[in-house]
């Protein structure tokens, strides 16, 4: 009888194995899944120049750089797992204008700024085209602390000049 419980327990044993090694992995088929990004970097604005971009990547499989020439051949990356980013780099004289990535099952896009996030959920190959335009990120006219203890003294002066003004209405 013992014996018989042995076996019984080591074809348990066994099958419990077989199980495990076959089907856990599929269930977390995302762990394995390889994804690939493939980059174009859209200039509208060059005629014939060759504008260089940085792109800065960093991931599970660990960070990297790569350029590209704007209206040029596109460039790929493989990567696995989540949150992957893309980000490019600024340069003087241009500005971000647009991040365009293809809708692909089996991926998730998160826009962030200046690039992408990406979520490998099955192996597929994204393309994400980044156009710039020429410009300058100009800043945001705005008033010193003087200018706006100016700009209080006057619209103080103008609610004196109302306030008299109705006073005198009033009274006459």
């Amino acid at each position: 009888m013992s014996s018989m419980l042995r076996t019984a327990a080591l074809v348990y044993v066994f099958i419990v194995f077989i199980a495990c090694l076959f089907l856990i992995p599929a269930l977390n088929d995302s762990a394995h899944a390889q994804c690939e990004i493939v980059v174009c970097k859209v200039s509208p604005d060059i005629n014939g120049e060759g504008e260089i971009f940085t792109f800065i990547s960093s991931g599970e499989g660990g960070s990297g750089q790569f350029n590209l020439t704007a209206n040029s051949t596109c460039d790929g990356a493989p990567f696995g797992g989540n949150d992957f980013e893309l980000v490019e780099e600024s340069v003087p004289g241009w500005i971000l204008e647009d991040i365009e990535c293809d809708d692909v099952p089996g991926i998730d896009v998160s826009f962030i700024e200046n690039g992408v996030s990406l979520d490998c959920l099955q192996t597929s190959i994204i393309t994400c085209r980044f156009t710039n335009v020429r410009g300058v990120v100009s800043n945001v006219p705005s008033l010193s602390e003087w200018g706006m203890i100016a700009a209080a003294g006057g619209l103080m002066l103008i609610g004196v000049f109302f306030a008299v003004r109705r006073k005198r209405m009033q009274d006459a």
